[in-house]
């Protein structure tokens, strides 16, 4: 491929050395054949006393500060990863390599031809380097972000000595919701093997990467829109405002009226869905700690895969805000159960969590995660009739420096940032009432302590005091661990795991009961269609097939989320299995590999769903058909087209 250079014309490379050597100096001059664009950008590097001469980055983040950059800009990193990965061969062909840097110029990553990255080395080009123009001067990645437009710079065209050796394009990448520029895309090689192509291939790269950043923002936001759902029971009448970790507004109840919006601070109170409110988001509210003119109180946090994704502003029902956050029994009275489901595995453990409900004994709930573990524990609390409230604890989402003041509480003083008055921890605020302790494996042996003791004492000290409170509260632990492994491997305190083993229930798999899966489906459909409004989306099928024949590694809480994510996006139409994600076709695909009558055929995932309807039900064909949600003259249209013998 014959290689065109770009601004690498001789004549014009030694105009800029000379006007370099002329714009160091004291010397008036005035030379037409520099670009503007340089010559602006030489001006403000001066204006910055960069130092000309400068021969490596002028600024190595300190490991600290760069692992709080890093995190900031997780998201960024994620989306670009893999399209810089797939440069790699492009990059060591041309001797190139590739840089992310943040909207402030730190290089976030970077990948390249070795030996090329050996030279940048020198320089100290390297991730964690400074590359803005106010520290590096005249450069792709810094004037890129100057400019916020694309750049592309060769040899004699950059301000500083040591950067002219190198040909580099930049383009920064933006936020497609609202313009921002979230960082700088950059590829940088010898001045001697760049090419004119180049700049238009970052900008190809970082449109990807643009598109990677969007498609992964909507993702979250349904996971964060689904999780809130999840959550209504607990806030009843209260109003709800949903924000991302930008700090962008997604979603609210129908409770949040023009009148409620009225007691919100005014940067609230006037935001509509799809504004970004930039004090809501993660970065601000971690600096910050709170919003102006809203408590603490009304904040909680949304954790996704262990990060704080998001925020949730809960404004309470004043009517109603002494009344404790789960629907109340009356002491005897019948409640219905939240455990939802056909199957005869259900129907014991609906029985089970009646019983466990007359006593107050701890109680430890096992089982892969997403099985049902807060739901079952919320249901023994329910069946108890107890007036106080039922409060979860994810102890694997709270940071293990702040476990100790969320279970337990502080008395003002304490710390630096503590509150006046103190705080009651989780176990006061259960008290009378059920705390269900969810991972609790995860806490740190030195709370594990602490733990036993609440256990053991049924009191808590708070942090910073002396005085033990006295608690009455059923308590709930669960976990996806083995307790067995835990011990052994010293992660569990022996007098806790006695403590918490004495009655062990491990909740089964939704694989195990593969016959609730079309019923909850529906159930989840159903719910989120009343809490969200909109008509259900219609299911083929071969849709139903499918939802059959995946193995649901997430059990029911990604059922739960698929059935959500389904009506968000598909409200009003028809599921077939184009609407079937790509990673559930994998488990789909590996079923069929192993089953000889399906051949991976539409056909033959039907005739296996039909096939287990049939063995779940006995052969009772009215129950078959209800099972996969179809009439009894379509079951039997269907067993007469696909040769299936009663």
């Amino acid at each position: 491929m014959q290689k065109v250079l770009f601004n690498h014309d001789m004549d014009y490379q030694r105009n800029l050395e000379k006007a370099w050597e002329l714009f160091n100096s004291d010397i008036e001059f005035e030379i037409p054949s520099v670009s503007k664009l340089v010559l602006d950008s030489w001006g403000r590097s001066r204006n910055f006393n960069v130092n000309a001469r400068l021969n490596q980055a002028g600024t190595i983040v300190n490991n600290e500060i760069f692992q709080t950059i890093q995190d900031d800009n997780v998201s960024l990193r994620e989306a670009a990863r893999p399209v810089i990965k797939e440069a790699r061969k492009v990059l060591d062909d041309n001797s190139l390599f590739m840089l992310l840097a943040s909207n402030a110029g730190i290089i976030l990553e970077r990948e390249g031809n070795a030996k090329s990255l050996g030279m940048a080395d020198s320089q100290k080009l390297i991730v964690g380097s400074n590359w803005s123009e106010q520290n590096c001067g005249t450069n792709a990645v810094g004037t890129a972000l100057s400019l916020q437009r694309p750049v592309q710079l060769v040899a004699r065209e950059h301000y500083c000595q040591m950067t002219k050796v190198w040909g580099c394009a930049a383009v920064p990448i933006k936020d497609l919701r609202d313009g921002r520029i979230l960082g700088v895309l950059d590829t940088t090689g010898p001045e001697h093997f760049f090419l004119s192509m180049n700049l238009g291939w970052v900008k190809a790269m970082a449109s990807c990467i643009e598109f990677q950043l969007s498609e992964n923002n909507s993702a979250t936001k349904y996971r964060l829109v689904e999780e809130a759902i999840g959550r209504i029971s607990s806030w009843k009448n209260d109003a709800i405002m949903l924000f991302d970790a930008d700090g962008f507004f997604i979603w609210k109840s129908k409770q949040l009226s023009s009148r409620r919006r009225k007691e919100l601070p005014k940067v609230l109170a006037d935001a509509s869905i799809g504004s970004r409110i930039d004090c809501m988001s993660v970065k601000r509210l971690n600096l910050d700690e709170q919003v102006e003119g809203l408590g603490r109180e009304y904040l909680e946090g949304v954790f996704i895969d262990g990060r704080l994704a998001g925020h949730i502003v809960v404004l309470p029902n004043q009517e109603v805000v002494d009344q404790p956050a789960i629907i109340q029994a009356s002491m005897g009275a019948e409640q219905p159960s939240l455990i939802k489901g056909i199957s005869d595995k259900v129907a014991k453990l609906r029985v089970l969590t009646k019983k466990l409900a007359n006593n107050n004994l701890i109680v430890t709930f096992t089982g892969e995660t997403g099985s049902g573990k807060e739901v079952v524990s919320k249901d023994v609390h329910l069946q108890s009739g107890k007036k106080g409230r039922f409060i979860a604890v994810n102890c694997g989402a709270i940071q293990k420096e702040l476990l100790a003041s969320e279970l337990f509480g502080y008395a003002e003083g304490s710390f630096s940032g503590a509150k006046k008055g103190g705080m009651l921890g989780k176990f006061e605020a259960a008290q009378d009432g059920t705390i269900l302790l969810d991972e609790f494996c995860e806490l740190p042996l030195d709370l594990q302590v602490y733990l036993l003791r609440v256990l053991e004492e049924r009191e808590v000290v708070r942090i910073g005091e002396s005085t033990a409170r006295p608690i009455n509260a059923r308590i709930i632990v669960a976990t996806n661990k083995n307790l067995e492994e835990e011990l052994a491997a010293g992660r569990l305190r022996e007098d806790l795991y006695y403590r918490v083993n004495a009655t062990v229930i491990e909740l089964p798999a939704l694989r195990d009961h593969i016959d609730d899966v079309q019923y909850l489906f529906d159930f989840f459909m159903d719910k989120v269609s009343k809490e969200a409004g909109g008509l259900i989306p219609t299911l083929s099928s071969e849709f139903r097939a499918a939802l059959l024949q995946h193995n649901w590694p997430g059990n029911i809480r990604e059922l739960r989320n698929f059935a959500e994510n389904c009506f968000l996006m598909n409200a009003g139409e028809e599921l077939t299995l184009a609407h079937i994600p790509v990673r559930m076709k994998k488990h789909l695909s590996a079923r069929v590999e192993s089953n000889p009558v399906s051949g991976g055929t539409l056909k033959g995932l039907e005739r296996d769903a039909i096939l287990e309807a049939l063995e779940l039900s006995a052969g009772n064909v009215s129950k078959a058909a209800r099972h996969l949600g179809i009439a009894r003259s379509t079951f039997y249209k269907k067993l007469e087209s696909l040769n299936i013998s009663l």
